[in-house]
C-alpha cells in the first residue's frame, strides 16, 4: 500500500516562462495546424494579444517543474506498474506564450480499487499567473500493486 501520509504533499512552486518556440514544436509534434498559437500576428488577426497555448501544452511545464516520475519516486511507487489513467484541466484564464506562470503541484489523494490490487493517485497542479490562478489540472496515476500485500 502506498504511504497515505503524503497525501497533501506539495511542491515547492517554481515559475516557468512558456517558451514561444516550444510551444510551436509541440503544435508540430500533435499536429495543431492553427497558426494563432505560434504566429502572433495570426492570434492578433483573431483579436488575441497573444498566442494562446494548446491546453495539453501545460503538461510540459508541469514536467518542467516536478515530474510525475519525482512524484512516484517520493512514494516509492515503481515507474513499471503505473499507467498516466487521466488528466484533466480548467482554465480560468488563457495562458499565452510567454506568461511566467508558477506552478506547484499537490498529491490530493491515495486510494485503493479491487481489493487493494490497484492504488490511485490523484495529483493536482496550479498555474498562476502574477498571483491569480489561470489552470488547474488534475491528473490520476494507477499503480498495479503486487501480489504480496504492502508491495507496488
Amino acid at each position: 500500500m502506498i504511504d497515505r501520509s503524503r497525501i497533501g504533499f506539495c511542491t515547492t512552486p517554481s515559475t516557468v516562462t512558456v517558451d514561444p518556440w516550444r510551444v510551436k514544436l509541440f503544435c508540430q509534434a500533435i499536429g495543431a495546424t492553427d497558426a494563432a498559437h505560434w504566429d502572433l500576428e495570426a492570434a492578433q488577426r483573431l483579436g488575441l494579444k497573444g498566442c494562446p497555448v494548446p491546453p495539453t501544452f501545460l503538461k510540459a511545464l508541469e514536467t518542467d517543474h516536478f515530474t510525475s516520475a519525482s512524484l512516484l519516486q517520493l512514494l516509492q511507487v515503481p515507474v513499471r506498474s503505473v499507467l498516466h489513467a487521466e488528466q484533466s484541466y480548467e482554465f480560468l484564464q488563457p495562458v499565452y506564450a510567454g506568461d511566467r506562470l508558477e506552478v506547484k503541484r499537490t498529491i490530493t489523494d491515495i486510494y485503493d480499487k479491487r481489493e487493494g490490487a490497484l492504488s490511485f493517485i490523484v495529483v493536482g497542479t496550479e498555474f498562476c499567473r502574477d498571483d491569480a490562478k489561470v489552470c488547474e489540472s488534475r491528473q490520476t496515476i494507477v499503480a498495479r500493486n503486487s501480489k504480496e500485500v504492502g508491495k507496488p
